[in-house]
């Protein structure tokens, strides 16, 4: 990844921005989403999960917010346009999307 590559080269804000954008969501909160979706998709959310999955997708979809707002950020730093940035870091669009 060209981000890893360019690291030593990064200012401060820079790297504090990568930082927030790789950080957005937890390993575990990702994991429990997904697996969320994946009973729902099945057809098999108890009324609790149902409930849980609505809050997390509130959660998870104020993170992916705040991840555009440093992606857009560390766009402008750059000096770049964010598809480029995007496509530097190899960032693609969830599948659900």
């Amino acid at each position: 990844m060209q981000a890893q590559r360019r690291a030593p080269n990064l200012s401060k804000r820079e790297a504090e921005l990568l930082d927030k954008i790789n950080h957005a969501i937890s390993p575990e909160l990702q994991q429990r989403y997904e697996w969320l979706i994946e009973r729902r998709k099945a057809e098999s959310l108890t009324s609790d999960e149902y409930n849980e999955l609505l809050k997390l997708t509130d959660v998870v979809e104020e993170l992916e917010a705040k991840r555009v707002k440093y992606l857009a950020e560390l766009a402008q730093v750059c000096r770049i346009t964010l598809s480029q940035l995007t496509e530097q870091l190899g960032i693609k669009p969830p599948e659900n999307a």
